[in-house]
């Protein structure tokens, strides 16, 4: 009964815990991922954008594309700031950050990016997007270990209706 009793009790603590979020240090080192990596964007640094990385990352790029490890994120990258995205900055619009341990959260932000090309090297209309991070805390330094990112559509789809959304994505810009 005492082992039953036990483990209630540390359930309800782990759970209290987590439910309070992250201590403020943490919150703004959290909150300041989206700034980070798009800072790096704008420098065209696939090696900085990187280092927010874990060695095993998980990222799905916008076009369905799933890397992983460290270095074929940072390799692919890369290549996009050497070749289509040169030049293009990503805005990080809203974030929101939710726990689900003391040392794992979910970061999830809206971005706007402007200045990448098609395939075909013609200019890309401004685009909308959702990213969703799982970031850990290792040696007092959070990292993404798994990652989604997502383009925003053309408009409001007719199935959010009177839904309430966390994070929403403003409208596209005009094309």
């Amino acid at each position: 009964m005492l082992r039953i009793l036990a483990f209630f009790a540390a359930f309800f603590i782990a759970s209290a815990a987590s439910a309070q979020g992250p201590a403020p240090a943490d919150l703004a080192a959290l909150n300041a991922i989206p700034e980070e990596f798009s800072a790096a964007w704008a420098r065209g640094d696939g090696d900085a954008l990187g280092t927010l990385m874990a060695p095993e990352i998980d990222f799905v790029t916008v076009g369905g594309s799933w890397l992983h490890g460290r270095r074929d994120f940072t390799l692919y990258h890369q290549r996009l700031f050497d070749g289509r995205f040169r030049g293009s900055t990503i805005t990080p619009l809203e974030t929101d950050v939710r726990p689900v341990r003391p040392d794992l959260m979910f970061v999830r932000w809206t971005w706007r990016i402007a200045g990448d090309r098609n395939f075909d090297g013609s200019a890309r209309s401004q685009r909308v997007g959702l990213m969703s991070m799982l970031v850990e805390k290792r040696e007092n330094r959070w990292l993404v270990i798994a990652s989604q990112n997502t383009n925003g559509g053309p408009g409001t789809a007719p199935e959010n209706a009177g839904l309430v959304f966390p994070l929403r994505l403003p409208p596209a810009p005009p094309q």
